[in-house]
Parts: C-alpha cells; sequence; structure tokens
C-alpha cells in the first residue's frame, strides 16, 4: 500500500502542470510525515493487527528487492519501510468495549486479547502517536455474509496468451448485504534445491587482513538441517475485488484469483492456496478501486486529476492530508486447495528454476587485504573463503581438475544448493501430500 499511495502522490503532482518541475519530495516534510495505515478487522476470532507507517522517498520504488545471488540477504521490507512505534491503538465497538493493541514489532500493533468482529456492531479505530497526534476513522461494520462453497484450478490462458493454470471460486451468498467482494490469498509451495549435496563448507578462524597472508580454516562438513526440500510462501500483492450487484445472478461462478503461468517454478512440485473472500462496503470497495487504478501505468495520462486518495481515516484536529489508509471490517470466508503441476501437465518437464545453478569453481584463497604495495587487478573470480564468508555459495563436490583460477571444490550460488535462501524447512501445519 505504501509504495502505490506514494506512486499516486507523485503522478498528482506531475499531472497538475505541463511545464517540467522539481517535486522535491525528498525534502517535503509534509509528505513525509503523512501518516500510513493498514487494517482490516474481520469475524475471525484472533490476535488483529494494525501497521503504522510514515511515507518514505521515491527512492524506494527503485529499489530492486529480487534475490541476487552475488550480494548478500537482507529484508528489504524491514530496512525500507518507515514504521511508526510507540503509538496508543485501540478500536472501540458501539457497546462500548475497547480493544488494546500492543506494539510487537516495530509499526506492528497486535490486539491484546483475540476478538472478533459482529455482525449488527460498529468499530471504530483510535491510534494516538508517540508525537501526540490523535486520529480515528469512521464507525464501520459488516455488510453481510457470504461463503466460498468452491475452489478448484483449471488450466486456462490470460488475456496476455499466456498458458498457465487459473485458480477460480464459486461462492453462495448467506445473509445481509453481500455486492462488493474483495479476494486474497496466500500461496504455499514446495522448493526442492537443484544442487544440493550432503555436505557444504565451513569456515573457521577467518582473517582477510592477515599478514603475509590471509589465515583461516576451512571444512567440508555434514549439513546439520534441513537444505534440501523448503515450503515458499507468498501472500498476494493485487488488488482483487468483485462486484455482486454486476454479475447479474445471486451467487459468483469461476471467478478467477489467480493465474500462474505454467514456467512459473513455483508449482513445479507441489502448490496450495488458500483464498479469502472479504465482504466489504462501498467506501471500501471505491477505495481500493482507486488504489488500484491509479497504480496502473494507464492512469498516468487519464484526463481524471488523481488528487489525495480518501479513505475512512482523518486527523482529529482537522488538518487535511496527514493520513491515508483505510480501516475495513468485512465477514471472512476462506477455502484452500492443493495440486501437482503433474495434475495439468504430466507428460511436460517441470519449469526451470528460476536461478543460474551452473557448477562453478575458485581459488580457495587470496592476497591479504592489507599488503602495502601497488597490485594490479585479480583476473580470478572471488575467492571461495570470500563467498562463504558472505554465506553466497554451497558445496558440491571436489574439484578433480584444477587449474588457473580454479581450486579444490565445486560449489553453486547458495539459492542452488540451500533452498532455506528462499523458504522454510519447516513444513505448514496444513500442508499434505
Amino acid at each position: 500500500m505504501k509504495k502505490l499511495i506514494l506512486f499516486i502522490i507523485c503522478i498528482s503532482a506531475l499531472s497538475s502542470c505541463i511545464e517540467e518541475v522539481d517535486l522535491g519530495i525528498e525534502a517535503d516534510e509534509e509528505v513525509l510525515n503523512i501518516l500510513i495505515v493498514e487494517s482490516t478487522l474481520t469475524n475471525e476470532m484472533k490476535n488483529h493487527r494494525v501497521i503504522l507507517s510514515r511515507m518514505d522517498t521515491i527512492v524506494d520504488l527503485g529499489i530492486d528487492s529480487i534475490y541476487s545471488p552475488f550480494t548478500p540477504i537482507r529484508d528489504i521490507n524491514r530496512d525500507l519501510v518507515k514504521y511508526e512505534s510507540n503509538a496508543n491503538v485501540t478500536i472501540t465497538n458501539d457497546n462500548g468495549t475497547s480493544y488494546s493493541f500492543n506494539e510487537s514489532s516495530p509499526g506492528i500493533y497486535e490486539s491484546e486479547v483475540e476478538f472478533a468482529a459482529e455482525m449488527g456492531n460498529s468499530y471504530e479505530l483510535n491510534v494516538v502517536t508517540a508525537n501526540g497526534k490523535s486520529y480515528s476513522s469512521t464507525k464501520m461494520q459488516i455488510e453481510g455474509l457470504a461463503s466460498v462453497s468452491n475452489i478448484y484450478a483449471e488450466k486456462t490462458t490470460s488475456e496476455s496468451g499466456a498458458q498457465g493454470i487459473g485458480v477460480f471460486i464459486d461462492n453462495s451468498m448467506e445473509t445481509g448485504n453481500v455486492q462488493n467482494l474483495r479476494y486474497t490469498y496466500d500461496e504455499t509451495y514446495k522448493i526442492i534445491a537443484p544442487n544440493w549435496a550432503p555436505n557444504d563448507f565451513k569456515l573457521t578462524n577467518y582473517d582477510p587482513c592477515a599478514l603475509p597472508v590471509v589465515t583461516y580454516d576451512l571444512e567440508i562438513i555434514e549439513r546439520e538441517e534441513e537444505q534440501q526440500v523448503c515450503y515458499g510462501n507468498n501472500l498476494s500483492n493485487s488488488i482483487i475485488q468483485a462486484r455482486q450487484s454486476n454479475l447479474g445472478t445471486n451467487n459468483i461462478k469461476k471467478f478467477m484469483v489467480r493465474f500462474i503461468d505454467k514456467q512459473n517454478f513455483i508449482i513445479s512440485h507441489r502448490y496450495s492456496i488458500e483464498v479469502a473472500q472479504l465482504v466489504s462496503n462501498s467506501a471500501s470497495y471505491s477505495f481500493y478501486n482507486q488504489l488500484n487504478n491509479f497504480s496502473q501505468t494507464g492512469s498516468i495520462f487519464s484526463q481524471v486529476q488523481p488528487g489525495f486518495l480518501e479513505g475512512n481515516l482523518s486527523s482529529d484536529d482537522g488538518r487535511q492530508g496527514s493520513i491515508i489508509g483505510f480501516f475495513d471490517v468485512v465477514s471472512v470466508s476462506k477455502n484452500r486447495l492443493f495440486f501437482n503441476y503433474s495434475d495439468f501437465y504430466a507428460d511436460e518437464e517441470l519449469p526451470p528454476y528460476p536461478f543460474n545453478c551452473s557448477e562453478l569453481t575458485a581459488p580457495e584463497s587470496h592476497d591479504s587485504f592489507c599488503l602495502s604495495g601497488p597490485r594490479g587487478p585479480n583476473p580470478c573470480p572471488q575467492s571461495i573463503i570470500q563467498q562463504v564468508n558472505l554465506n553466497l555459495i554451497s558445496y558440491v563436490k571436489p574439484n578433480v581438475n584444477e587449474g588457473k583460477c580454479q581450486g579444490p571444490h565445486i560449489f553453486v550460488p547458495k539459492v542452488c544448493g540451500d533452498c532455506t535462501v528462499i523458504g522454510s524447512n519447516v513444513e505448514p501445519a496444513f500442508w499434505v501430500e
């Protein structure tokens, strides 16, 4: 949401005049002080969550969060998002019951107790930030109930002509006003490291600046944890909505919530998706529809001026443009699906692993980093001990044909031999084979 909203502000500034201007976003304190609120209260009995952050600079939009086998891993989301800490967060209902939230990690607030939104009751979100500013939402309530009656996958073709698998749902109305629907999904998939080996490197006593030569101990040891089979996980990152009133039937039939290209490696072995259907109201539908439209490239040059995206949160002092977000209260219905690649493409090769897993070698050691005097360029790749120290490579086997710029070991990028780089080695509790 933060990146979409920042994009909208930039486009709004660009569309306000024809001549070229300096947006000056990095120096605009008004923009950087905008509070972003993300919260959806559901009828599930659980500890609910409110996420608070501040607008950041446009630099964030250009940072690539895709895994690179040549650089150490870092938490892109945690490093870049300016989370708002030490706030006071409460949700109050019409009966006078107040639910307090504690900060479980920077900017992430979870309710002290489990509770569920109830049909016929209204709820209001209140936030007081560390600087004493207070914000409130309009009162929101559950509009109606509808269930995901069926979830299934079929071969299909995308609008761009790509072949793949579509995940579809059917639903059924239960009670109340069910017109505006939003869908999210949580997908989990099995990962098998293609170049896994039972042994790996262990580097100790490494001093790259030792003189006259580098000191270290490099061992080949048996792996101490599961690193061959892991489970990846993705949450939906797009806005998926449907309007019941526009469909002309009482129930939704064959609504596609996810398309997966047949060459996507996440379906290579076994794949599971849990789809959540949220029954919301017209204000919520409009907010997310605007957010989705403004984030599309095609809307940049539209005649409609985006302006400031209006949610249902405001500053209690009446100051405009100081908060963005939407506090939603919805009913939820969920359903889960499992399938294998072979269920649809029994006689075809599995999708390719998304990284180059060519076997490599390099000199085991290197010159001391603290040698004095001029040195020419090193024609050889980064040494094994440097790459092991940065946790970039996985051991495969001995190198029996050493030559120039080669060493005694064959290795691959870490992601090719250790699945924990892109997944968890803990099997999910819901997983079935």
